[in-house]
């Protein structure tokens, strides 16, 4: 419906993290993941114009923040890439959810990496606040204890949507199982799902 097609994707990793990486190992990385992803064109073709989805703690008032900001000019000049705009990743999830349940979507977004995790609180298909952590104990501990940190929040919708790399049974379970805390204000236990592998990527593109 989106009247996009993808024709070649490909994941690279960083050694550390994304906030922590030097501008020497962004560059190797997008390098090394662009040139993989355009196999699939036509020999001698190139792409240019870029699309960033970016983590929700990168934007400050529909802008990306200064340093990114500049991080990601220098690295697209390097790059040769024309940036054509950005979408917070939680947002770009949201539309997508909407999309294939057919109705606004009402969720808490978590997004667990291996050193971090964020929490977005999405209300009628609209991303009202995200906030961020260290991930320093179990995965549902540290999203029981981000929510505990928003405030002005009279009831949290009871479903729970993570996203981290694709469907994990462990993970599922030690969320379906965590006890959470009384403080938090969901009328029943939440439901939890995992988004499938490729889902922030293509609802980037979508």
């Amino acid at each position: 419906k989106s009247g996009s097609t993808i024709v070649g994707k490909h994941e690279e990793y960083f050694q550390t993290n994304l906030e922590e990486a030097s501008e020497e190992e962004w560059l190797k990385v997008l390098d090394a993941t662009i040139s993989k992803a355009e196999v699939a064109l036509p020999q001698g073709t190139e792409t240019h114009k870029a699309i960033f989805g970016v983590p929700a703690s990168w934007v400050e008032e529909t802008h990306i923040k200064k340093d990114y900001l500049q991080k990601l000019k220098k690295i697209s000049g390097e790059l040769t890439l024309t940036p054509i705009g950005f979408l917070e990743i939680p947002e770009a999830i949201a539309h997508l959810m909407q999309e294939e349940e057919g109705a606004p979507v009402s969720a808490i977004l978590a997004e667990i990496g291996k050193e971090y995790l964020s929490v977005s609180l999405v209300r009628g298909g609209r991303l009202i606040e995200t906030k961020f952590g260290a991930l320093v104990d179990t995965p549902a501990k540290g999203v029981d204890a981000l929510l505990r940190t928003f405030e002005n929040v009279e009831v949290f919708p009871a479903r729970i949507v993570i996203f981290n790399g694709g469907f994990d049974e462990r993970l599922a379970q030690s969320f379906i199982s965590h006890q959470w805390s009384r403080s938090l204000p969901f009328l029943h236990v939440p439901q939890i799902s995992i988004l499938p592998l490729g889902f922030d990527a293509k609802a980037v593109i979508f």
